[in-house]
């Protein structure tokens, strides 16, 4: 249960920052923006990252004997 709520925490903070950062490239490049596509990648990129962290670490955690 707590992995499902780190997940869906992350990519209830990746989808707002990548709308944020998806408006700010938008801006600077004086491009339309697509937000829902914006909030889309950023959650696939940051659930891939977050669980990628998860599974390298999990396995360098002492185990009780």
């Amino acid at each position: 249960m707590r992995l499902i709520v780190q997940n869906l925490v992350a990519a209830f903070w990746a989808f707002i920052l990548g709308e944020i950062l998806g408006y700010i490239g938008s801006q600077l490049d004086l491009l339309t923006i697509q937000p829902l596509e914006m909030g889309i990648i950023a959650i696939v990129v940051a659930l891939a990252g977050v669980n990628s962290f998860y599974y390298i670490t999990r396995s360098a955690e002492l185990k009780e004997d």
